[in-house]
């Protein structure tokens, strides 16, 4: 028998319903803040999307400008994104374009 205590918190954002019926037209509709928003979810899964620095772990963190966010732990401070430490980190397109690209890889045939 399974031990309650060893179930999962929270479901992985690309294994829930919403994602697994994404198709190709619903991102040409959807607005960039809102593939944003997903980045943040797939990035953040454990929190469901609530940034925390990549380095203390900290989850207390100031939203700056440019979508940065910025730790409040006084010996940390980092700075970071949602692509920080990710192959995107140096982008040139928008998130939108982004999520459509990570679409046709994970949907391509093999």
């Amino acid at each position: 028998m399974a031990n309650p205590d060893d179930t999962p918190k929270g479901q992985h954002f690309l294994l829930s319903p919403e994602c697994r019926t994404l198709t190709v037209l619903d991102l040409a509709k959807m607005r960039d803040t809102t593939a944003y928003n997903w980045f943040k979810r797939l990035r953040w899964h454990e929190t469901e999307g609530e940034p925390y620095c990549p380095k203390c772990g900290m989850l207390r963190c100031h939203t700056m400008s440019r979508n940065r966010f910025k730790c409040t732990e006084k010996t940390c401070k980092a700075v970071f994104s949602v692509t920080s430490g990710t192959v995107f980190h140096a982008r040139k397109l928008s998130f939108k374009k982004m999520l459509i690209a990570i679409w046709f890889s994970a949907n391509s045939v093999k």
